[in-house]
């Protein structure tokens, strides 16, 4: 009986084990048919090889896990309709087409990038959630009661605009170097968009600077902020006690301003003590750190252009560049350096095997 054993063990390793070896160690290293193909996602200015599987990839991305905050729970949605949501939220509904189509783009480029299922490392606040509704954290996203809530009887108007923005753009995703991008964006840069190296001491090679015209516009493409001299030496001081500064003449103490090509404070001195823009900007709630100081009477006066980190796709300057006849795909060129726009279906097939 053991010689019987014996000899169907070595028939079935020369009929079906020996040939599957050795199709395992002649296949190539990457192929467009594998399904342990290779996608590279770009995260915090490096490339991170992900495996997917090819094959069950279109289904797996096209359900997304979203944190809602409101409701305190994760919800299953399609990829697309919760898109929808996020335009809706992330870009006023009034503008041009192509602006919105450019934003749908660009939010689900950074859906797909943070999605568990293509290797992505998802919401970190919420486990097990692909994104959250946090705008702070992830993006925003709001529901169709929202909308109509919102929207009143422009509802059906403007949903059917933003649905076809997303309709439009199926699939597309924003790729540079065979890579997801993280598709940062902001509401107003002031006329030029910043180098995310100066935000995030990071080297992005498609987030640079770029001129963004048209932004005037906007309702809060120049604010102010105003406090007395009494509270702008509290403020300093409850950051760094050690400031020497007092309400005498109080900006004589600020010095050595230093900025960004495109405006923005990168450092300065107050009283003795080195402060960044973000600081300032942080300590008086301010909309950029593209801000300037002035004084009326005791009070000061802080200017500030600009609304958001500046980094990235301008949402204004992207619809002055639609009202200025550019379509989506120019918009996304210019705002995000050296990229191309494909379907997502073809990066994951890694056209002729390039990992």
């Amino acid at each position: 009986m053991k010689h019987i054993a014996y000899g169907v063990i070595l028939i079935v390793f020369a009929t079906i084990l020996l040939p599957t070896v050795i199709v395992i160690g002649l296949a190539p290293a990457r192929s467009v048919v594998s399904h342990g193909s290779t996608v590279r996602l770009i995260n915090s200015g490096g490339l991170k090889d992900i495996k997917t599987n090819v094959e069950e990839a279109p289904a797996d991305y096209n359900t997304i896990n979203v944190f809602v905050v409101d409701e305190d729970k994760n919800v299953k949605m399609n990829l697309e309709d919760y898109l929808v949501g996020v335009v809706a939220a992330e870009m006023p509904a009034d503008f041009e087409l192509e602006a919105l189509k450019a934003q749908a783009v660009a939010a689900r480029t950074y859906a797909l990038s943070k999605e568990l299922s293509l290797g992505g490392k998802g919401c970190n606040l919420h486990p097990g959630s692909d994104i959250c509704t946090d705008s702070k954290h992830c993006q925003a996203w709001i529901s169709d009661d929202v909308m109509k809530s919102r929207w009143g009887d422009k509802y059906n108007l403007y949903h059917d605009k933003i649905v076809k923005a997303v309709n439009d753009t199926k699939g597309l995703v924003i790729v540079y170097n065979d890579a997801l991008i993280d598709p940062v964006y902001h509401a107003i840069s002031g006329g030029e968009t910043e180098d995310a190296i100066n935000v995030w001491k990071e080297n992005f090679p498609y987030l640079k600077s770029v001129p963004s015209p048209g932004e005037e516009v906007a309702q809060k493409f120049k604010t102010t902020v105003t406090v007395s001299s009494e509270e702008f030496v509290n403020r300093i001081k409850s950051k760094t006690p050690k400031a020497n500064i007092s309400t005498k003449n109080v900006l004589g103490y600020i010095k050595n301003v230093k900025r960004t090509e495109a405006g923005h404070v990168l450092s300065l001195n107050i009283g003795g003590v080195d402060f960044t823009g973000t600081d300032i900007q942080d300590l008086f709630q301010l909309n950029s750190t593209n801000f300037s100081f002035s004084m009326k009477g005791s009070n000061v006066v802080i200017n500030v252009i600009g609304y958001g980190h500046g980094v990235g796709m301008s949402q204004y300057g992207a619809n002055a560049m639609a009202e200025d006849g550019k379509n989506f795909e120019d918009i996304l060129k210019h705002y995000y350096t050296g990229v191309e726009i494909m379907k997502i279906d073809n990066l994951l097939k890694l056209k002729n095997g390039k990992a």
